[in-house]
């Protein structure tokens, strides 16, 4: 389920951005030394669209991916007020 962007007050000046592969130690795969940094990750929906990240010490592969759109894509937009 989609959940809503919720507001964060404990604002970070400076962070690593992080991936984690279930509850393995993280990987930095990006930083900022600001508090107006980001990270952005944009997928297209496209069937080669998407993006794999790999544990470099345990081979395990975390995928970020379009696909066709399902019954629970579905529920999920139905669930999301209209913009």
């Amino acid at each position: 389920m989609a959940k809503a962007k919720k507001e964060n007050k404990d604002q970070l000046i400076g962070c690593d951005f992080c991936i984690q592969f279930d509850m393995d130690v993280p990987h930095v795969v990006a930083a900022t030394d600001s508090a107006e940094g980001f990270m952005e990750i944009k997928i297209t929906p496209t069937m080669d669209g998407g993006v794999m990240f790999q544990c470099p010490t345990t081979g395990k592969k975390l995928r970020i991916f379009p696909r066709p759109l399902s019954d629970a894509g579905k529920a999920i937009l139905s669930e999301t007020p209209n913009k």
